[in-house]
């Protein structure tokens, strides 16, 4: 196929484009545009955002959320925990579960030492939702030891032990003021006091301190978690750095002899941590989102689409009849942009700062999508633009691709860039949700 640079012409096309209005079509574009172009010429540059297009939210495998094995990214270090009740998902809920490490092995403590104080802080990394409300926190210690060699996901539901119980209490995050401790300021932290029994263990481990894998299987790590919201529009997520200089749990203590403090930590690197989402099985969420999540009714997502930080679903994007470009002699696409549209105007329901776009074979293998390497960046990373309320995906290659084997073996997966990372959620107008619906804006050349 004929390739062509269209940067003059895209230029003044698009200046035609700001001065009239094209009209909508539900089948695939034959004449769109061809009055734009000089009859004379050999190549005509033709735009159309009317390429059908079928998505709809589907099950993915299960959420990965635990750190180990495989450490890899700074943005493993923050975790979350809250409860929301969301128009698009429903009630939701996120726990967590982390080991511990201790800050100094063979510590010297005085014997018949006893615990004054067990202070566990976490410094806040975001919140998403009602900075206001309030969260009933409860923290257990762990009685069934995490594995480093293990993967866990979000559906890795822990009961704890009632006896396990160390914190319980009902507390409003602060997430923007600073925290003054011996006449120290901070930044924006959680501090609580744990029961002063989990301290006592932890001074009275003996050789159990003498070895980080033995300190591991003497103290097994914490699960923290929260109570449900059930009123519509209540509750929030908050976003914790689980391994920032200033987290971690401290012990003060007295002993006949001494006095002191001991301090326990999330190791960034070693630490097993995992995240556990609780969807109360969509029955609260979006009746369209359980339409094709649940019953698997792809029409719905003409209506709405959505995407959650902690929902194990992606929207599957395919086109249907792209292929008719080929059959209609069309020289080939110049230029094809995804858009995603996400007018988000509310301070507590923000957009997720960006979304990550997959080629996906029939296999479930999931690989980058062409244009990635080659595109402009700013049009490739799917970061959100507050400006145009959207974002947007070079998707030319890909569509290339299609019409040069003929064939699609393989589709589009839109998801959130951090799943299990973050827990902004967004909904999506669907395919045939008027002039801002999930489209492709696509430039194409024809052959006269």
């Amino acid at each position: 196929m004929n390739k062509l640079n269209l940067s003059p012409i895209r230029q003044a096309f698009f200046a035609l484009i700001a001065a009239c209005v094209l009209s909508a079509c539900t089948t695939e574009p034959d004449q769109l545009g061809l009055n734009l172009t000089p009859q004379g010429d050999k190549l005509n540059a033709l735009f159309t955002d009317t390429t059908t297009l079928i998505a709809y939210n589907l099950p993915v495998d299960t959420l990965r959320t635990s750190v180990l094995p495989g450490y890899s990214a700074s943005n493993f270090n923050t975790i979350l925990l809250g409860a929301i009740y969301d128009s698009a998902y429903g009630k939701v809920e996120a726990s967590f579960a982390t080991q511990l490490w201790l800050s100094s092995l063979h510590p010297t403590i005085g014997t018949g030492a006893h615990s004054d104080s067990v202070i566990l802080q976490m410094p806040y990394a975001g919140l998403f939702g009602d900075s206001l409300a309030p969260q009933a926190i409860k923290v257990y210690e762990l009685t069934e030891a995490l594995r480093g060699d293990t993967s866990y996901y979000s559906n890795h539901y822990i009961t704890p032990a009632t006896a396990s119980l160390i914190f319980s209490q009902t507390i409003i995050p602060h997430v923007k003021d600073s925290v003054t401790v011996n006449a120290v300021k901070y930044g924006p932290m959680l501090r609580i006091k744990l029961d002063n029994a989990f301290g006592n263990k932890i001074l009275n481990g003996g050789a159990n301190l003498n070895s980080q894998e033995i300190f591991r299987t003497y103290i097994k790590g914490l699960y923290v978690t929260t109570t449900q919201k059930d009123v519509l529009g209540t509750g929030s997520i908050l976003n914790f750095d689980l391994t920032g200089a200033t987290t971690g749990i401290q012990v003060f203590y007295h002993s006949p002899s001494d006095s002191g403090s001991l301090s326990v930590y999330v190791n960034g690197a070693s630490s097993q941590r995992f995240n556990t989402f609780n969807f109360h099985n969509y029955q609260f969420a979006h009746p369209l989102f359980k339409a094709q999540f649940l019953n698997k009714d792809t029409i719905k997502g003409q209506q709405k689409l959505f995407l959650s930080g902690m929902s194990p679903s992606d929207i599957k994007i395919t086109f249907p009849y792209i292929l008719k470009y080929k059959e209609k002699q069309r020289a080939g696409f110049n230029e094809a942009f995804l858009v995603i549209d996400a007018p988000f105007n509310t301070t507590t329901h923000f957009a997720p700062p960006q979304l990550a776009l997959y080629k996906v074979y029939k296999d479930g293998t999931k690989y980058a999508v062409e244009d990635q390497a080659t595109g402009v960046a700013s049009e490739v990373s799917g970061t959100y633009d507050a400006v145009r309320k959207q974002y947007r995906f070079t998707i030319t290659q890909y569509l290339q691709n299609i019409l040069k084997a003929g064939r699609q073996d393989y589709y589009l997966a839109l998801s959130t860039a951090t799943p299990g990372r973050q827990a902004a959620d967004i909904i999506i107008p669907g395919t045939k949700a008027g002039k801002s619906r999930l489209r492709v804006e696509l430039v194409y050349t024809t052959q006269k």
